[in-house]
């Protein structure tokens, strides 16, 4: 506002000097003639060095020149000091121009952060496949065995599964390590079936007829399942395009066998690995494939004295395909 004031006063004192000075001109070529004669005084302004000329006409016909000297110079310094005053106005014009440009970039790059920030990273995800037991479970005291139910075929150990699970998301950039690798923490469970078996005990008294009706010549079946629960750190590797590999380097899982153990337990730790990948389908909903294999623990892999029955082992792997939805 300075500025602008500064600016406006000194085109209004250049106006000003530029409107009186044919009135001192005038004067000053009175002084060149003669008394009683008289005259006329023509003004003329150069427009190119704004040096102002005064023809002074009297009767006998002679011209006398009264050049306004002092008058341009102020006019020039009038002209200097409005062209700084100009400059002036420009720089501070452009430092806030540039104050301005930067607060915008500021802005903006906040708002791409925030965007960056808020694109949904969380996934719900359903799973289905196939899997497959380590060592099938036969020869044990629920399940069908060589002894007790001879003559049953025995339970290959495959099957099938369905499960679910939800990847939080942990890390974009492995905590400020690297931006190509994002982290998320998984909860996952699944139940997997793997074919009917024979309940070796009951059909055994079956068959002798202790328990009546036990089932078709003696035999009672039964389903080997397994339900298992995992919490797992997942990685998930950024490529730039729309399909994100993975791998879970180690995780806890706990697994409940059923039919019950020898021992008539169900409860078995373990650690499970996996790998995988997946594709975005939309910006909400993604499709994959994943891997994984359970290595499980010996609190079910105990075998009774005489071997007659055999210890329950639940290391197995799992392969299929999972629909997700991002949140």
């Amino acid at each position: 506002m300075k500025k602008i004031t500064k600016i406006g006063l000194v085109s209004l004192v250049a106006v000003a000097a530029a409107a009186m000075a044919p009135q001192a001109a005038f004067a000053h070529a009175k002084k060149h003639v003669k008394k009683g004669h008289h005259h006329h005084v023509h003004h003329h302004v150069n427009s190119r060095t704004h040096k102002i000329t005064h023809h002074t006409v009297t009767h006998t016909g002679r011209y006398e020149h009264a050049p306004a000297y002092a008058t341009a110079a102020e006019v020039a310094a009038l002209r200097a000091e409005l062209a700084k005053a100009r400059a002036e106005n420009k720089s501070e014009v452009r430092a806030v121009s540039e104050r301005t440009a930067a607060a915008d970039a500021a802005v903006e790059a906040k708002l791409a952060q925030h965007e960056e920030d808020t694109v949904s990273k969380n996934t719900l995800f359903f799973r289905g496949g196939y899997t497959q037991m380590e060592h099938p479970r036969h020869n044990e005291l629920l399940t069908t065995h060589d002894f007790l139910t001879p003559g049953y075929n025995r339970n290959e150990g495959e099957g099938w599964y369905v499960g679910a699970g939800l990847d939080h998301r942990l890390s974009n950039n492995f905590w400020g390590l690297t931006d190509l690798v994002a982290v998320d923490g998984e909860v996952m469970f699944e139940y997997k079936n793997y074919g009917s078996s024979s309940n070796g005990l009951v059909s055994s008294y079956g068959a002798a007829g202790v328990i009546p009706n036990g089932g078709v010549g003696g035999n009672m079946k039964n389903q080997i399942t397994q339900f298992t629960l995992t919490a797992s750190p997942k990685l998930k590797f950024n490529t730039g395009t729309p399909i994100t590999p993975w791998i879970i380097p180690f995780g806890l899982g706990i697994h409940v066998i059923s039919p019950p153990s020898s021992g008539v337990t169900v409860l078995n730790p373990g650690l499970m690995v996996g790998a995988g990948a997946e594709v975005a389908l939309m910006k909400s909903l993604v499709a994959g494939m994943d891997f994984r294999y359970h290595f499980t623990g010996d609190d079910l892999r105990i075998r009774s004295a005489n071997n007659l029955l055999n210890r329950v082992n639940t290391d197995g792997l799992t392969t299929g395909a999972y629909l997700g939805f991002k949140f």
